[in-house]
């Protein structure tokens, strides 16, 4: 009817003539319809009121009809069976005082539009209830925690102003958010879920308007982000959707804490995560001995393997009566034979089983990668802890917490050492080489496990270090290592080739916990992977930045932290935290300071006392001090002080024999040094090549040339 707005014309043709009216009278249509809509008769029959509305939609330009089109589409979505039926229920809480005028509407068109336009607290509402649905099956923007205890609440229960200013300082939104609750109806006699919309101001953003007069402007707004949570009393679950993975876990656990009052503390809230691995051999789903009761069948009918990589797929379907562990066999031949050869990436289960009154009943969902599922949208309560039951039990599921206070604690040196980790990749022995337990920092989710290495570098009794291929068939607790060049090697604990993903997002936001004895304030902010600005502290009289930066070992990782946090042109003064070793006392005007240093043993937090002392004595040196200062560590590395300017950090070892000339020949007082002694003693060739596009910060402010041909350090201001 209306070309290019299809729910648009479904909408026009469905709807009870004075709703639609009302629709097209709506305020935010009024810019470009209001005088076509003031032109169709109030009183004229119906058929000429329709025939005067199409032929004014007909006459609106393409782009006019696509934002009535958008609108048309979030009424039309919510028409079906499901979100009808959402609407409906929701509409018996007496908050959105719409129960009668819903009732009076005759179809499930009139119903939708009648919400819209007179009650569009409770559309919202329901739109967003259909919308956890959808992330619940995707689940790419979604997140469960499963809580230790049965807290009843209600969505009257949820005090909206002090969660709303807990979240928005906890994530440091300044111009605060907004938080809604509402009780969604329960379903197959489960208690009611609360469903919490938060929302945020977005980021600025702005668009040129044309004005009457032809003249242009711009106008700027913020579109709002929102974040959507769900708490199950009956299911002891709490379920966030958000585009911030560390955002939903911090809103969860706040939740957890101010909402319901739990300790997570001491008994923090847990994840499911799936493991697919033991699928790489065998398909076979044996029933548990506590499980023969009610499970008379169990079985796998559809599984999908990656072969070395996601863009390589394939899938193997059988029906429920056939042994797919043969087929797969003779189909594939093992079915994922070596390391490297390919993995299971998907899972579906069919469990045949009996309820408590003998009726006989089927349970069929997937199971896809580490965290996805769509057991979850399991109605029944009793089939769904059922496949969780059977799950945990065929050690596909694995539940993943926080760590508690007790032993944060505890495992604190093993998460700075974690942290300062150059590479997100580490295999077991390694990890075992530094100390870390990797199984219980896998449970906290701070490390993932990734399969295992196809190569190791393995030390040998006899060789010495050798590279060797790792074989492993899956299931030993072995693994052969074989040489590269051929030949049998010798056999390791497979958890010594597993290969483990450092969750570097977690372990910050840990660390930054440490910080709150030191009052921190502002968001978090990435400058670089290894470099973030945690927020701002007041250190005696003055708000310092707070930095953490991490793998300060790798020369070029110091090198870009110290010219990163130097280009933030903040002539504050603030701190530096690495997690373990301090290379060098500066970066820039800001004092380094080590968190493994400034723990208080007692409380396992940072001792904000032991910080202001650390920092008030090492803050004059660092603020453009009055001597030259050369500290070297080894041949890559060093610091130069010079009169008028932050203390600045090189690498490279020619770089660094530059500089510590031109120290010998200041502290020997011998004045200026001739290019040509600089070239031989440093081995480099041309001066600003050896800088490249340093070249315009080192000229004239840390060395300058008093006369043709010879080089020396500025022992003061050079005007620039």
């Amino acid at each position: 009817m209306f070309r290019g707005a299809p729910e648009l014309s479904r909408l026009f043709i469905e709807s009870p003539i004075q709703l639609i009216s009302e629709f097209l009278s709506h305020s935010q249509f009024s810019v470009f319809l209001s005088d076509a809509m003031a032109a169709v008769p109030a009183h004229a029959e119906d058929q000429v009121r329709t025939e005067s509305m199409a032929e004014a939609l007909k006459a609106l330009k393409s782009d006019r009809i696509n934002l009535i089109e958008i609108e048309a589409r979030r009424v039309m979505l919510m028409t079906d069976k499901t979100p009808d039926a959402m609407l409906r229920r929701l509409a018996e809480d007496p908050r959105f005082a719409a129960k009668e005028g819903l009732k009076g509407q005759r179809d499930a068109v009139a119903r939708s539009l009648w919400a819209y336009l007179h009650a569009i607290a409770l559309f919202e509402a329901a739109e967003r209830a259909m919308q956890v649905r959808v992330y619940r099956e995707h689940g790419t923007l979604y997140e469960a925690w499963s809580i230790d205890a049965s807290i009843p609440l209600a969505a009257a229960g949820v005090d909206h102003n002090a969660l709303s200013m807990e979240i928005a300082e906890r994530l440091q939104h300044d111009d605060g958010c907004k938080v809604e609750a509402v009780d969604l109806p329960a379903e197959n006699g489960e208690s009611q879920d609360v469903l919490l919309a938060v929302t945020f101001f977005g980021a600025y953003a702005s668009q040129k308007t044309v004005q009457p007069d032809k003249s242009t402007k711009l106008l700027y707004f913020r579109p709002p982000d929102e974040m959507l949570l769900v708490y199950s009393h009956a299911r002891r679950r709490i379920e966030v959707c958000s585009r911030d993975r560390v955002e939903r876990k911090i809103v969860a656990n706040l939740f957890a804490a101010d909402t319901l009052k739990h300790d997570i503390s001491n008994k923090p809230l847990t994840q499911k995560t799936y493991n697919l691995s033991r699928f790489r051999n065998s398909l076979k789903l044996p029933i548990p001995d506590e499980e023969a009761h009610r499970v008379k069948k169990a079985g796998v009918i559809e599984v999908q393997v990656a072969l070395g990589d996601w863009s390589r797929k394939v899938t193997l379907s059988v029906a429920p009566e056939d042994d797919i562990d043969a087929i797969a066999r003779s189909v594939f031949g093992a079915i994922i034979p070596k390391a490297g050869g390919g993995y299971v990436t998907k899972v579906r289960f069919r469990i045949e089983h009996v309820d408590g009154r003998g009726r006989k009943g089927v349970l069929q969902f997937d199971v896809f990668g580490r965290n996805k599922s769509n057991i979850q949208s399991e109605r029944d309560p009793a089939k769904r802890e059922l496949g969780y039951d059977l799950l945990e039990a065929w050690g596909v599921l694995e539940r993943i917490g926080d760590l508690s206070k007790p032993q944060r604690k505890e495992k604190l040196p093993q998460l700075l050492t974690l942290y300062d980790l150059a590479s997100e990749k580490a295999s077991g022995q390694n990890l075992d080489e530094l100390g870390v337990a990797a199984d219980e920092l896998t449970g906290a989710g701070f490390l993932t496990r990734k399969g295992w290495s196809d190569v190791i570098l393995f030390e040998d009794d006899e060789l010495g270090e050798v590279v060797h291929n790792v074989e492993r068939d899956g299931t030993s607790d072995e693994a052969t290592l074989t040489l590269v060049e051929g030949g049998t090697g010798s056999t390791v604990p497979a958890e010594d080739v597993s290969e483990y993903e450092i969750r570097f997002d977690y372990l910050r936001d840990a660390l930054r916990d440490l910080l709150k004895p030191m009052g921190l304030k502002g968001r978090v902010r990435e400058l670089a992977d290894h470099l973030h600005q945690l927020g701002v502290a007041t250190i005696g009289l003055a708000e310092a930045p707070i930095y953490l930066a991490r793998a300060a070992s790798v020369d070029k990782v110091l090198e870009a932290s110290d010219r990163l946090v130097r280009g933030e042109g903040n002539r504050i003064r603030g701190i530096v935290f690495v997690p373990q070793d301090v290379r060098f006392p500066y970066f820039g005007c800001h004092v380094v300071l080590s968190l493994r240093d400034h723990v208080d043993a007692d409380t396992g937090m940072i001792d904000a006392d032991a910080v202001r002392s650390s920092y008030e004595a090492a803050i004059d040196p660092a603020a453009r001090g009055a001597a030259v200062h050369f500290r070297r560590q080894d041949d890559g590395a060093a610091q130069i002080t010079v009169p008028g300017q932050d203390p600045w950090i090189v690498t490279g070892a020619k770089k660094v024999k530059l500089f510590e000339r031109l120290y010998i020949a200041h502290r020997d007082r011998e004045g200026d040094v001739k290019l040509a002694v600089l070239k031989n003693y440093a081995g480099f060739s041309q001066l600003p090549q050896l800088f490249g596009d340093e070249w315009g910060e080192v000229n004239n402010r840390y060395l300058y040339s008093p006369r043709h041909g010879h080089w020396a350090l500025c022992e003061e201001p050079i005007s620039v």
